[in-house]
Parts: structure tokens; C-alpha cells; sequence
């Protein structure tokens, strides 16, 4: 096995065990994106309400056409309950957000002119009770309406016809609705609040994932374990680029998780160009190494090294908008000389389903930086792994 390989296989081994490094590289970057992501969601997803519809009679087409029609689907899901009691349980214990439950008799007391109605039962959110209850009202208004009707103008409306138009009734919008998490005059782009600082601290941590490969090439010059390598038959090239190799395998790992987590369990969609996203995080964590392995060749201190490198970091995920949206707005255009803002920009591209040329723009320029990042570190690199360089 290659020298190179061998090494960064142990690195990546001795990563994997460091429970602190994985907490701040992985769980980290997940805490802050579930946390701003939901605080900033404001993306309007439909009440689930529990439904036992027991009627039989005239009606029950009418009802059952209403509750499966696509019109109202933006804005409720129906979760079918066996029993008005089980609607209760539904609501009483969370799952569904509203119930409702329609008695067998409400056909026949309907026609026969009495008082009929659905009973309704109210969940913990009353920004889906009430939209779960506009719904209701509007069935229940327009069935009002065509019994005034034919009050008035006589049976000729007919029941027939009184159930078509009830059927129609609901087709028509309901509840106008918008979503301010997008649309390209919102804070967030094309894109929600949780898909949106999902990519600023993924691009952010991935940084940070490139600074251990630096860190470990300290570690070891302090520790004089470089010195004895150097003095063992082999390229002592090849052992520093396996250390460098390895820190890039961590941040590999460190993206795949993030980014299957962030999809699995908060249902981010992340687009369907996963060559591209995976070059974005690539290259992303080549010039962060690049970046450390730089900053570390002029203090030649680790402590200095990681505050320097994190007052950087820090910089451009805020410049870029990361922690503040629209920031980049105020900045007048500094945000585009930072590695996050190009990275950013071509994960969210993916994620809008972007055109392929907008796309690639992003990740050539971000591709342009990790190059120019590579050739200084290598340039420099004797100063981080030779004690007296």
C-alpha cells in the first residue's frame, strides 16, 4: 500500500475516534442549521386533521369529494380516523393538528331544514386551527348558501344539484396563501430559511474540516514525530501529503453526513446535482487547508494559527450573509472576495434548479480560488513541517 495511503488511512482512524473534533464538525453545524432554520421558517405547510366521516346519506358524495379535492391539499391533510373518538385521541396526543367529525345523521338533518353540523376539535397551534377551520367554514357556507336557494327559488335547484355545486365549491381557493421564505425579493432567495443556512454552515464547518490537516502537521512538528519521519527510508513527501489526505477524508465524511442528516430528518431539499454539490464541498475543504496551511507558515504557532484562522472563517460566513441575511446587500460587494459567498452561491443554485451555466460559474470561480489557495500552501509548506525552516 502506498505511503501516502497508509497514512492518511490512520489520520482518518484517528479522527474518528476524537469525539470533541466529530461533535464540533458534524453536530455542531446540525444544531445551528436545525435551530436558525426553524426560527426563520416561514413557509406555511398544511394542518393535519384527524376526519371520521360517518354520514351515509344524501350528502356523503358531496363530503367525500371535498376532502379528497386537490384545492385544499396546500392547506390541510387529512389523517382518516375509524371513531370520534379516535379523532379526539389524534388531537389530544399531537398528530394531527385538528379534528373533525362528521355525524350520520347530518344528511338527513340537513335536508329536513334543522340544525346540522360537524362537530370540530382544536389542536395546540392556533395558526393551524385556524386554517383548518377556514376550511370547514367554507364547505359549511356554501352549503348554507344552496339551501337559501332553494328556499327561495323553490325545489327546483334539487338536491342533485345542490351536491354538484357543493362538490364545486370545493375547487375554488380557499385561503390565499404566500410564503415568505421565497421568492426572489425575500431575504432568503429562491430558497427556505432551513435550505439557506444549511449551505452557509455547511460551507462554513467544511473550512474549519480543512484546518485539521494543518493542526495535525502541528501537532506532530511540536511533538517532533516530522523530525523522525523525515530520518526513516521513504518520501517524506508522501507522509505529508497522507496526513494533509486525511483531514480531506474527514471532511468528506463530514459533508456526507451533514448533508444526508439535513435531507433525512429536516427534509431539505439539496437538488438533484449531487457531482456538483460534491465538487462545491471538495473543493471547499482544499482551500481551507490551503488557507491554514498558509496562515500556519507565517506565525508557526498552532494557537495562533486556529484564532487567526477562525477570525477569517468568521469574517467571510458573515460577509457572505451567513449569519445575518441580506448583509451582503450592505457590504457593497465585499462578500464576493470571500471563499463562502461562491460556494454558497453554487449549493443554492443547485438547490433552485438553477441553470447549468449559473451553476458552473460558481464553482469555476470557487474552483480558481482553491487553486491559487494550493499553490501558495505548497510554496509554503516547508515552513509548517521543518522545525527550523
Amino acid at each position: 500500500m502506498p505511503t501516502w495511503w497508509t497514512t492518511a488511512y490512520y489520520e482518518f482512524i484517528k479522527y474518528s475516534r476524537m469525539r470533541s473534533v466529530l461533535i464540533i464538525l458534524i453536530a455542531l453545524p446540525l444544531l445551528l442549521i436545525l435551530l436558525l432554520g426553524s426560527a426563520f421558517d416561514t413557509e406555511i405547510k398544511p394542518a393535519k386533521v384527524a376526519l371520521y366521516h360517518a354520514d351515509q346519506g344524501e350528502m356523503s358524495a358531496s363530503i367525500d369529494s371535498f376532502w379528497s379535492d386537490e384545492a385544499i391539499k396546500p392547506y390541510v391533510k387529512v389523517l382518516n380516523a375509524q371513531s370520534e373518538n379516535e379523532v379526539r385521541d389524534l388531537v389530544r396526543e399531537g398528530i394531527a393538528d385538528y379534528g373533525v367529525f362528521i355525524p350520520e345523521n347530518f344528511s338527513g338533518e340537513l335536508m329536513a331544514g334543522e340544525t346540522a353540523k360537524w362537530s370540530t376539535f382544536e389542536g395546540r397551534y392556533e395558526e393551524k386551527n385556524i386554517a383548518a377551520a377556514a376550511i370547514v367554514n367554507k364547505y359549511m357556507a356554501t352549503v348554507n348558501l344552496q339551501l337559501a336557494a332553494m328556499e327561495i327559488l323553490g325545489p327546483e335547484l334539487g338536491t342533485g344539484n345542490h351536491a354538484s355545486q357543493s362538490q364545486a365549491g370545493a375547487g375554488e381557493p380557499q385561503i390565499e396563501t404566500k410564503n415568505l421564505g421565497t421568492g426572489d425579493n425575500q431575504s432568503f432567495g429562491k430558497t427556505t430559511a432551513i435550505q439557506y443556512y444549511s449551505v452557509a454552515y455547511l460551507i462554513m464547518f467544511l473550512l474549519y474540516g480543512g484546518m485539521t490537516a494543518t493542526i495535525a502537521l502541528l501537532n506532530q512538528r511540536e511533538a517532533g514525530t516530522l523530525q523522525r519521519m523525515y530520518a526513516i527510508p521513504g518520501s517524506f513527501r508522501a507522509i505529508v501529503f497522507g496526513i494533509i489526505f486525511g483531514g480531506v477524508m474527514l471532511s468528506v465524511l463530514q459533508a456526507a453526513i451533514i448533508v444526508a442528516f439535513t435531507t433525512l430528518v429536516y427534509g431539505v431539499e439539496w437538488g438533484h446535482n449531487f457531482g456538483a454539490i460534491a465538487l462545491t464541498c471538495l473543493l471547499t475543504t482544499i482551500a481551507g487547508a490551503g488557507l491554514a496551511i498558509t496562515i500556519s507558515s507565517f506565525v508557526r504557532s498552532k494557537k495562533t494559527t486556529q484564532t487567526l484562522f477562525t477570525i477569517i472563517v468568521f469574517s467571510m460566513t458573515f460577509l457572505s450573509g451567513g449569519m445575518i441575511t441580506g448583509i451582503e446587500k450592505m457590504v457593497g460587494g465585499i462578500d464576493e472576495f470571500t471563499l463562502n459567498h461562491w460556494a454558497n452561491e453554487s449549493l443554492r443554485a443547485v438547490m433552485s434548479g438553477a441553470d447549468t451555466s449559473n451553476i458552473w460559474n460558481g464553482i469555476g470561480i470557487l474552483g480558481a480560488i482553491a487553486l491559487c489557495m494550493t499553490i501558495i500552501a505548497v510554496i509554503r509548506l516547508p515552513k509548517v513541517v521543518k522545525q527550523h525552516a
